[in-house]
């Protein structure tokens, strides 16, 4: 998958599902959690829409 191809892809996604204010929103119950629940949301949609079998693939 090209650059181009999944800046369009995510564009398309943010501007039909406003995903980023959704993304923005999700709240978890972890107390001074040193890693953000929208980074970790949107590395696990992001790796779901690339249908990627691995996290580790994301490198």
């Amino acid at each position: 998958m090209n650059k181009r191809y999944l800046k369009q892809m995510l564009t398309y996604f943010s501007k039909v599902y406003h995903l980023g204010e959704k993304i923005k929103g999700l709240k978890d119950g972890r107390i001074n959690p040193q890693i953000e629940t929208s980074t970790i949301s949107f590395i696990v949609l992001f790796t779901f829409i690339c249908r990627l079998k691995s996290f580790n693939r994301l490198e």
